[in-house]
């Protein structure tokens, strides 16, 4: 164990390497210090584990490799001790494969992995990722009244209307345009207010009641959603099916009558399920789908690749849409392997006549990446989360009517240039148009 202090006036916070390599971690514990942290490094895991059990440390860096123990032990326990506003740098001898392995890890763990770094070390490499912004700490917790959901309180809720839908926009990556959004079901009481569906679907599920909430749900996003629908005719709205529904052969009647009652056509209509929902009972789950697709609703296969019979649900099943799921959307610009799966997805989309819809995209980075990958829908915080009816609506008209100008503009613009003696204009209103919208 040694210890370098920083040579800075301003301090960075605190550094912890862990390397069994005494030049090696050295040299990063002198790096650590130059640019301005106090430092601590360590030859163990065990050490390592000894000091983080009793003091804290802004930023750790890991080599893989620490003798007989490696340095997936030492992120675990990271993550045991409740860690996660420690920012980590991984270092490894290892190939690049087993380094991008090694941070999905660390991010399933909920570890912030702010470098992977490979052997032989280039300190420039080390020193940017040691002065790249770390996570802030979390606020404290403030101590809240557990929320007590019992069946009863759902009938209540269900009868009351405490049920309804939010909408996430879907956007077409080739026009822009919002094309859709997905319904997503919401329990919003007077006490204690907004209630999560990690709380009461469970809940439905033990007891019975997911026929009634899902034609709840159902009937509050086609009533809300044909405002859009009636505005956009191309406008659809994706509702999720729970597994429990996909062995009741009279749910396809069931979602007709509510398209019936509430005046929405069939096709502006999306019915997703999970892959492993539908692949549990694949001869039921085939009727209801093959109904829902001869009455003109869409189907689509949510968080696509998660499951263990990906190819199997595609080709015995009749889905008009395939959403690729958010874990492999996330960050995919920089993780070759996640970017094979999403143009791998994209392939069999495209041979199985199905609209490809990207998940969980939340950085201009992402977008340019699925868009390379030949995705045609995203859905994400990019864009926008998931909205009430009226924002929902004021976000759709404002994105649509930019598109509008925009192609209206570039139209404009082809035309001057194919005319001889016309002058292009320089753009301000391109420019002025799009500064809201990127």
């Amino acid at each position: 164990m040694r210890g370098f202090s920083r040579q800075t006036e301003e301090t960075l916070g605190r550094l912890l390497v862990v390397d069994d390599d005494l030049v090696q971690r050295t040299v990063a514990g002198k790096i650590g210090a130059k640019i301005g942290y106090d430092c601590l490094t360590m030859p163990s895991l065990e050490l390592a584990e000894s000091v983080l059990s009793r003091e804290t440390f802004d930023v750790m860096t890991v080599d893989l490799s620490l003798g007989e123990r490696d340095g997936v032990e030492l992120l675990r326990f990271v993550a045991d001790r409740g860690l996660q506003n420690m920012a980590i740098v991984v270092i490894s001898g290892c190939d690049g494969r087993v380094l991008k392995s090694t941070r999905r890890v660390a991010q399933g763990l909920g570890l912030s992995v702010v470098g992977v770094l490979s052997k032989p070390l280039n300190l420039d490499e080390l020193k940017d990722a040691l002065l790249l912004p770390r996570p802030k700490r979390a606020a404290a917790n403030v101590p809240s009244a557990a929320i007590v959901v019992s069946p009863e309180r759902i009938v209540d809720g269900i009868r009351q209307g405490e049920f309804v839908a939010d909408f996430q926009p879907k956007v077409e990556l080739g026009s822009g345009k919002v094309v859709g959004a997905e319904a997503l079901a919401r329990w919003r009481t007077r006490e204690p207010g907004i209630i999560s569906p990690t709380a009461f679907i469970p809940i439905a599920e033990q007891h019975g009641l997911m026929p009634e909430l899902t034609d709840a749900v159902f009937a509050s996003a086609m009533s809300q959603g044909r405002k859009l629908i009636d505005r956009y005719p191309d406008f659809t709205i994706a509702v999720n099916v729970s597994g429990s529904l996909l062995s009741d052969l009279t749910l396809p009647e069931r979602i007709e009558d509510v398209l019936r009652r509430q005046q929405v056509p069939a096709h502006a209509l999306i019915v997703e399920i999970t892959e492993t929902t539908a692949m549990a009972d694949v001869d039921l789950a085939t009727d209801i789908l093959v109904r829902l697709r001869l009455k003109n609703i869409g189907t689509a296969i949510d968080d696509f690749g998660t499951g263990y019979s990906s190819l199997a649900a595609l080709a015995k099943l009749p889905f008009s849409e395939l959403k690729i799921d958010r874990s492999f959307v996330h960050g995919c610009e920089a993780d070759e392997d996640m970017m094979k799966i999403i143009e791998a997805s994209v392939g069999l989309g495209r041979a199985f006549n199905m609209k490809v819809v990207a998940e969980g995209v939340e950085t201009a980075e992402t977008l340019a990446a699925i868009r390379r990958a030949g995705c045609d829908i995203g859905q994400g915080y990019l864009f926008s989360p998931s909205l009430r009816l009226a924002r929902a609506e004021s976000w759709v008209s404002q994105r649509n009517e930019f598109v509008a100008q925009r192609a209206a503009w570039m139209g404009e613009q082809r035309q001057a240039i194919s005319a001889p003696s016309a002058t292009v204009t320089d753009g301000v209103g391109r420019q002025r148009i799009e500064a809201a919208h990127g």
